[in-house]
């Protein structure tokens, strides 16, 4: 009799700073949630070349002993030599989702995040959950609902697993959405207007048959996609976006979602995937349906 796969872990990358901590609480308690391990990856550029068999820094210690009263069955540390973007990117290869802060160094004016957030999401064929309050120091909302945000037939399925995922793990409900563009000068038409209600709801009935128990609400909003999702993250527990493995645009919805929006983002790359557990026959049917936003 063959055994069970081993589930893939929630790896978060971790340093000493407030914001890796708030990274840690929260992929902590997702990891205990669904019953996954826990990998805390420290990326070191410096110091001594035989790290398997140096003693644990005291800050990564308390990190563990967190987790662990986080309800963590099995959390490990990994820390290695090397950049932490191009060890989080490999890492996220076997992981089930890719955790890091947000406030640090290299964020720009006006923004919310710092170089290593910006260089792992979209790029990466792994969910990344960038996770930070409305200002440094902040930590993370507790309240509110999952915000599962719909585009297209590419990322639609894995937004949607993703979110249902958040939600049972959190007790919280879901709001799906669809940001159309905002009015022209030449109106928009019913057929576009149809098409995304239809999308909103194909994702909505997806939530409902797969989960009953967990309340599911669906809204269109007519903003332009990336202000409008910024405008729903003021009360959003989490925003759930979808992306292609492609260069990211400085004007995608994703990014701009990632660089402004005060609350976590967890970016979803376009499936097939081994992370989604949603199929043809599961997915939204409609999903491909509605006008493109960006």
């Amino acid at each position: 009799m063959s055994s069970a796969p081993r589930p893939l872990p929630v790896v978060v990358g971790v340093d000493e700073s407030a914001s890796a901590r708030d990274a840690l609480h929260w992929a902590a308690e997702l990891a205990a949630a669904i019953g996954a391990p826990l990998v805390l990856l420290h990326a070191q550029l410096h110091g001594s070349a035989d790290l398997a068999s140096a003693p644990l820094p005291p800050y990564i210690r308390e990190l563990v002993a967190d987790a662990e009263r986080c309800g963590v069955a099995r959390a490990s540390v990994e820390i290695v030599h090397g950049n932490t973007v191009d060890l989080l990117h490999t890492r996220a290869r076997h992981a089930r989702l890719l955790v890091v802060g947000s406030y640090g160094d290299g964020a720009w004016s006006g923004t919310l995040v710092g170089h290593i957030a910006l260089g792992l999401a979209g790029r990466v064929g792994c969910p990344v959950a960038v996770v930070r309050g409305t200002s440094p120091g902040v930590p993370p909302a507790r309240g509110g609902p999952v915000v599962a945000a719909l585009e297209d037939l590419g990322t639609g399925p894995g937004v949607l697993d993703t979110a249902l995922l958040l939600a049972r793990a959190s007790g919280a409900s879901v709001l799906v959405v669809h940001c159309a563009p905002g009015p022209t000068s030449s109106g928009t038409s019913s057929a576009d207007d149809d098409a995304a209600r239809r999308l909103v709801d194909r994702g909505v009935q997806w939530i409902t048959d797969q989960a009953p128990e967990v309340a599911v609400a669906g809204e269109v909003v007519e903003d332009g996609a990336g202000q409008g999702l910024v405008d729903l993250a003021t009360a959003a527990r989490v925003i759930v976006v979808g992306h292609h493995l492609q260069p990211v645009s400085t004007r995608s919805t994703m990014r701009r979602l990632v660089e402004f929006a005060p609350c976590p983002i967890v970016a979803v790359p376009a499936q097939p995937a081994v992370h989604a557990a949603v199929d043809s026959d599961r997915a939204p049917a409609d999903v491909a349906s509605a006008p493109p936003t960006r």
